[in-house]
């Protein structure tokens, strides 16, 4: 199952940065002269009790920044009204750290500079103090200090000078819908599932993102929204591992209820059988594909989970993804090709002139080691790679230095220092791995891992992307790239020696994370929040967030990490004493 409809509005405007025509095309149109509006007044509404951020800054701090940098009277007054319309809450950074959409802003500004080289949306100090706030973002520790007040009014300047730029020609666009691109103030669900139905607040027509999958996402809304007036959906609570074709038992009945709930089972709640029949197994076949299970007509316990989140939780859900879309903007140019992978979705899609080609299954970073949202541009493939194996993995899973014995079993070497696994089947980046340049360390590769392909849910790496059909991918790649046959590939691959090759027109990468999105299918897609960053949006959003499956299960996952985190630790100490021991034995 696909997200077709989220990336054909977004992919090359975002990713390439093609925000209007070429440039021979720009000089034969005038540039959009905009009408201001007035000054936003400030909402005194807003305050510490339902602010979407804890942190505020002075205003008289918002015009020392201004009295201190050249800015026109336009920029000023936009500035003005952004942190106006918020109550002087910050916009780029909470006391939790950087939130998702600054990220995702950044990574939008970097791909335009990439295209546009546009000096006046770029600043070097600035740029790299905030490639290092984001690289290391897991342990930045957020202060409402001189130098994070300088960078959030830095990023709301870039902000509005970078829509400026980027909508020059676009007469539509309206600058006062910037306002409400980050959240101001938390509601209660219910607050915000009518603001959303009825089109006003945020919500509004007007400060509406324009594209087709947060239009089709807000249809689905009301849907559910219809479900939740309605009473819900009922628990299926089963006693078995796995409900079946044959199975009698009432929590069959009970499931077939659900699904009729959700629109996945037709007739009437009196001819239902407590009897796990083939109609019923087609359906299960069904949600389980827009659910992201292998449709094998079984109802087993993980998939029951998935089924049992109350339906207040699928519309907190949806309401994140959309506030997700924001960032999304329109394309207006289909060009070349492009690749993008949804983490929740485990998937890889690749784009030919704005059209989906084809899809691939993937692994991706496990909780601990999750995979980075970011943009980049695939621009070499590695044939038979080394692996240099990472310091934090050196320390954690090899005791700090392995042995020479350890070494020898895993095909390892040190080189300068630095533990390397060498090329072959054992490589833990399989035969080939691909490059896109980035400040996360993040590549594709293959693996010989190959079982892993067959689970349901596959987050078992340490924060690359592992690739099903790698020689297939490395086909597509060169093939706009001379003598790279199917043949040479697979040599290539089963060398034994590192080859780099440099791809002719690097391929445009997106790294995207969508728990919730509409198919071509007009069916809607719900996906576990692996990272939790579903958990995090909606305690920022609601007065009244629900408790998220993502929450419930980490608290298990912490408890049996740390079991285990000890385990390993009591290991390893146990290994260092026998070591100790030996050498006090050989000096005696």
């Amino acid at each position: 199952m696909t997200i077709r409809k989220l990336v054909l509005p977004l992919t090359f405007l975002m990713l390439l940065g093609i925000i209007s025509c070429k440039d021979v095309e720009k000089k034969e149109r005038e540039k959009v002269i905009r009408v201001e509006k007035p000054v936003t007044k400030v909402d005194i509404t807003i305050d510490t009790s339902n602010a979407f951020n804890q942190l505020f800054i002075d205003s008289s701090l918002v015009n020392q920044f201004f009295a201190a940098d050249t800015l026109s009277d336009t920029l000023v007054n936009r500035i003005k009204s952004f942190y106006n319309s918020r109550n002087y809450q910050y916009a780029w950074f909470s006391p939790e750290g950087i939130p998702e959409h600054t990220i995702s802003f950044w990574n939008l500004l970097k791909n335009y500079l990439n295209y546009s080289k546009d000096s006046s949306v770029y600043n070097k100090a600035f740029s790299s103090k905030m490639e290092a706030l984001i690289t290391s973002r897991e342990s930045v520790t957020v202060k409402n200090d001189s130098a994070f007040q300088h960078l959030e009014l830095s990023l709301t300047k870039y902000f509005y000078l970078y829509a400026d730029h980027a909508n020059a020609y676009d007469p539509n666009f309206d600058m006062k819908t910037l306002e409400w691109y980050i959240p101001k103030k938390k509601l209660t669900l219910e607050a915000m599932l009518d603001s959303v139905i009825s089109a006003k607040g945020q919500f509004s027509e007007a400060f509406a993102p324009r594209n087709p999958q947060y239009t089709a996402l807000r249809k689905k809304l009301q849907q559910y929204k219809a479900i939740k007036d309605a009473g819900g959906w009922p628990r299926v609570n089963s006693k078995v591992e796995e409900m079946k074709t044959g199975y009698k038992d009432g929590a069959v009945l009970t499931l077939k209820k659900r699904l009729k709930t959700e629109g996945f089972l037709e007739g009437e709640d009196s001819t239902f059988t407590n009897v796990y029949d083939t109609t019923l197994s087609e359906a299960v076949n069904a949600i389980k594909e827009v659910y992201g299970y292998k449709p094998d007509g079984k109802a087993g316990k993980t998939f029951l989970k998935d089924l049992n989140v109350s339906v207040d939780e699928r519309i907190q859900q949806i309401l994140i993804n959309m506030e997700r879309m924001r960032w999304i903007p329109i394309e207006t140019r289909d060009s070349g090709r492009a690749i993008m992978v949804n983490i929740p979705e485990y998937k890889m899609h690749v784009y030919e002139n704005g059209h989906p080609a084809w899809d691939m299954d993937v692994v991706v970073g496990k909780e601990s080691n999750n995979t980075t949202v970011f943009t980049g541009l695939l621009k070499t493939v590695v044939f038979s790679p080394y692996w240099n194996v990472p310091t934090s993995i050196v320390k954690k899973e090899m005791g700090g230095r392995p042995s020479e014995a350890y070494l020898e079993r895993n095909h390892m070497e040190i080189v300068n220092g630095q533990v390397r696994q060498k090329p072959g089947p054992w490589n833990s980046l399989g035969l080939v791995k691909f490059l896109f340049p980035n400040s996360y360390d993040i590549y594709f590769h293959d693996s010989p891992a190959k079982s892993l392909f067959n689970r349901d849910k596959r987050s078992f790496s340490h924060g690359c992307i592992r690739l099903k059909e790698p020689a297939k991918f490395a086909e597509y790649v060169l093939s706009d790239t001379a003598k790279w046959s199917t043949q040479k590939i697979d040599s290539a691959m089963n060398s034994g020696k590192e080859k780099f090759v440099r791809v002719k027109r690097p391929i445009p990468v997106l790294i995207t994370y969508f728990t919730a999105w509409v198919d071509d299918n007009d069916r809607l897609n719900f996906r576990e929040d692996i990272y939790g960053h579903d958990a995090i949006i909606a305690k920022k959003m609601f007065l009244n967030s629900v408790g998220t499956t993502w929450s419930r299960q980490k608290a298990v996952r912490d408890s049996i990490q740390h079991i285990k985190d000890s385990v390993r630790q009591k290991e390893l100490e146990r290994k260092a004493q026998l070591k100790q021991d030996s050498l006090k034995r050989v000096k005696i």
